[in-house]
């Protein structure tokens, strides 16, 4: 499936993945809980592994491109201890622009305990200004 037809507004034909997430006895603060910048990393690491299977990071930085955060929007529901087991799952919400809009959340069994969006831009660093075409159009140029 090219990334024009899978970058749509439906969830359904969304890129989409779901992945266990480990709780480290570093990730743990004085409360008890997972301390707040280990789910900015979950998030970091699950864009990462998702926005892959659009375009390898190693190919973009060839390229001199680079995906960056613009703005997080973070809501914690459900505190998260050291030996419960997370799961997290991160979806391509839209493209539109030059702007990919991600959407996650982070589940313990069935219990939400965390949900985010993420706004992100392609930069090319070379000229230092955002990427606004069509993400199909630098996947074919390179």
């Amino acid at each position: 499936m090219r990334v024009d037809e899978v970058l749509l507004l439906n969830k359904t034909n969304s890129l989409f993945i779901e992945v266990p997430l480990l709780v480290n006895t570093y990730d743990i603060d004085v409360a008890g809980h997972v301390n707040n910048i280990v789910y900015v990393r979950w998030l970091e690491d699950m864009r990462n592994i998702l926005f892959t299977q659009i375009y390898a990071m190693e190919k973009l930085l060839e390229i001199n491109h680079h995906l960056v955060v613009i703005s997080s929007e973070i809501k914690y529901r459900k505190q998260i201890k050291l030996f419960d087991k997370p799961v997290g799952k991160m979806f391509v919400h839209s493209y539109s622009h030059g702007m990919f809009i991600f959407k996650a959340e982070i589940k313990i069994e069935d219990h939400l305990a965390f949900v985010a969006t993420q706004k992100c831009v392609l930069m090319n660093l070379n000229k230092n200004k955002m990427f606004t075409g069509n993400i199909h159009n630098l996947v074919e140029q390179n």
